[in-house]
């Protein structure tokens, strides 16, 4: 498991985790998770069409189903290997349409002039502040008036029961292009999970550690997500797992709540 040194930045590991991923794992191609974005975005947005922003585009998937929906869409991924996979997609005809962007969404230069702004699966990479600097961006900077933002958070009950499972990934699908030994981990201090992918050789069976690549993502409860957006100018307006919503104001005092076993929960974002 990698470790962390003194003075390592929060992001110092972005970037080349994303980067090796790209060498990882191929493109899939769309799958019905990504279509569930689209119906996720038409169902809580509108059925538009709308001026959407995605961060985090990874391979693009989800961007070409709502490009192909008929949806104007920007897609902003840092990784040089699945930014230009996006631009060799965007370079195809859609129904609507598809901009590949490769820049770090810190510091990429946009208008106010999107309806929706996207970011599934990959929120809390960084530090609290480095949040609340994104999430003020979408607010400030991205979204117009009216519109709103599609953040899939990261709940830490299932990762941290997870905590210390390794297990063996075979070629299972045609995007992997190595066997793999995916481990979990949780930081208690941080709230973060780490999930750690190490390629295994095919001649020895042994895995090759110095290929291994840890993401390591902050997670936060409704709670935390209230705090979290202080200062933002964005508010939450609707919480749901699996597309069933719940209330952030109750007080579940069961282990029956869905949080306990969900990987994540979907927040709807508004401006103020």
């Amino acid at each position: 498991m990698a470790q962390e040194t003194a003075g390592e930045s929060s992001l110092d590991w972005v970037k080349p985790y994303y980067t090796r991923a790209g060498e990882y794992w191929d493109p899939t191609g769309v799958q019905q998770h990504h279509l569930d974005r689209l119906a996720t975005m038409l169902r809580l947005c509108g059925p538009g069409p709308h001026r959407v922003l995605e961060l985090g585009a990874g391979t693009g998937e989800a961007a070409i189903a709502m490009a192909d929906a008929g949806h104007s869409v920007v897609a902003v991924e840092f990784s040089p290997t699945r930014a230009n996979n996006i631009a060799v997609l965007a370079a195809q005809p859609r129904t609507g349409s598809l901009t590949a962007l490769e820049a770090d969404f810190y510091t990429v230069d946009l208008k106010k002039e999107f309806e929706v702004v996207c970011y599934w699966d990959g929120f809390g990479i960084g530090s609290d502040a480095d949040q609340r600097r994104l999430l003020t961006r979408i607010a400030n900077e991205w979204l117009k008036p009216g519109g709103c933002a599609l953040v899939d958070i990261f709940s830490p009950f299932r990762w941290f029961t997870e905590a210390g499972k390794t297990w063996t990934l075979d070629r299972n699908h045609p995007s992997h292009r190595y066997r793999q030994r995916r481990s979990f981990n949780y930081d208690p201090i941080n709230s973060r999970f780490l999930d750690t992918w190490c390629p295994i050789d095919d001649a020895t069976g042994e895995p090759n550690e110095s290929m291994a690549i840890t993401q390591k993502i902050r997670c936060y409860t409704p709670a935390d997500l209230e705090l979290l957006l202080e200062g933002t100018h964005l508010k939450i307006e609707r919480l749901e797992i699996n597309g069933e919503p719940f209330d952030r104001h109750s007080i579940a005092e069961t282990q029956s709540h869905p949080l306990w076993s969900a990987w994540s929960y979907l927040a709807k974002l508004v401006q103020f």
